[in-house]
């Protein structure tokens, strides 16, 4: 039976998505259920019955005049390609390990800061100085590892800027892949946050020692946890993106659009500028956020950045998208 649905999925993917359309794909499913059922009953087997169902139902042109529609393809994806399954897959990959040097330099960057602390414990001028060139060696790693995962997308650059559709049943894999990763994603985000929230408490805890080298301690310590923590925040955020861009490729306008919830596509922004900025919105802010709150060391005030941000974005969100 789920070949019978998902090949009268394809018969109506690209008709408009009117309340006549959507009534008669309904009307047509169950005129095929009963049709397959009746066959199965008069001791056909289930290829049979398949096959005898699409062969008496599966040309809309025939059925359009009984179930009321017009069976031309809507005009608005007549020039939409339809992904494979293997191009999918190979994008969520690429789009995964792309998410994994993002975060893993974002993680650098924070990481950096902890061979200089670490070198100013040994109190020997060459040792710091090894100390500091690592810093700037992990920095530089992770710009590259940066410029890897901006590049690393170019192949798919069709998926990105052109019209593009999936059939029935590549939606159905993206929804369960992304239904199968969101608990992976809800923990990562999870143990983010708390090792951001708790990167203070070793250095609470050092400095109540009253240790000589307390300070260099405490702040390696809390550099670690919180590049480690941003690491999985910025690792969950970016990889979720390949599901929502995926299954929003889909118009609105057709059939296909409803292979999958409002809840689970990607906002459509106004032009290619509008998505980049909106893409680097919160990167940014987090940036601003840590950079503001490890010089000032101010974090009871610092936080105010985020509701002032998130009324900025849901602004901009407003205007920009389409």
């Amino acid at each position: 039976m789920e070949t019978i649905k998902s090949y009268l999925e394809t018969m109506f993917a690209n008709m408009p998505n009117t309340p006549e359309v959507i009534r008669a794909k309904t009307e047509l499913l169950g005129m095929m259920e009963d049709k397959y059922n009746e066959l199965i009953q008069e001791g056909k087997s289930e290829n049979e019955a398949v096959g005898t169902v699409i062969s008496e139902f599966g040309n809309l042109d025939e059925l359009a005049d009984t179930l009321g529609i017009n069976s031309q393809p809507h005009e608005a994806a007549d020039n939409r390609r339809i992904l494979s399954l293997d191009e999918v897959k190979s994008y969520i990959h690429a789009y995964s390990k792309r998410s994994f040097l993002i975060a893993l330099g974002v993680m650098l960057c924070i990481f950096s800061p902890v061979f200089p602390i670490i070198g100013d414990l040994f109190n020997i001028t060459f040792m710091e100085a090894i100390m500091v060139s690592l810093m700037f060696v992990s920095i530089a790693v992770a710009v590259a590892m940066f410029i890897i995962a901006g590049t690393s997308l170019k192949r798919f650059e069709d998926i990105n800027h052109n019209l593009c559709m999936l059939d029935y049943q590549t939606s159905q894999y993206v929804q369960n892949s992304k239904e199968r990763m969101q608990p992976i994603y809800t923990i990562c985000l999870a143990v983010g946050i708390m090792l951001c929230i708790i990167c203070v408490v070793p250095a609470i805890i050092i400095d109540s020692l009253n240790l000589n080298i307390s300070d260099n301690v405490s702040g390696a310590f809390l550099f670690i946890l919180c590049s480690v923590g941003v690491m999985l925040i910025v690792f969950q955020a970016n990889a979720a993106c390949s599901y929502r861009k995926l299954l929003s490729l889909n118009g609105s306008d057709t059939i296909s659009g409803n292979y999958t919830s409002d809840y689970n596509k990607d906002v459509q922004y106004i032009n290619p500028t509008a998505a980049t900025v909106m893409s680097v919105f919160w990167p940014t802010v987090s940036c601003i956020y840590l950079s503001l709150s490890f010089l000032t060391f101010n974090w009871a005030f610092s936080w105010i950045i985020w509701p002032i941000a998130a009324i900025i974005y849901r602004i901009l969100k407003s205007f920009l998208r389409k």
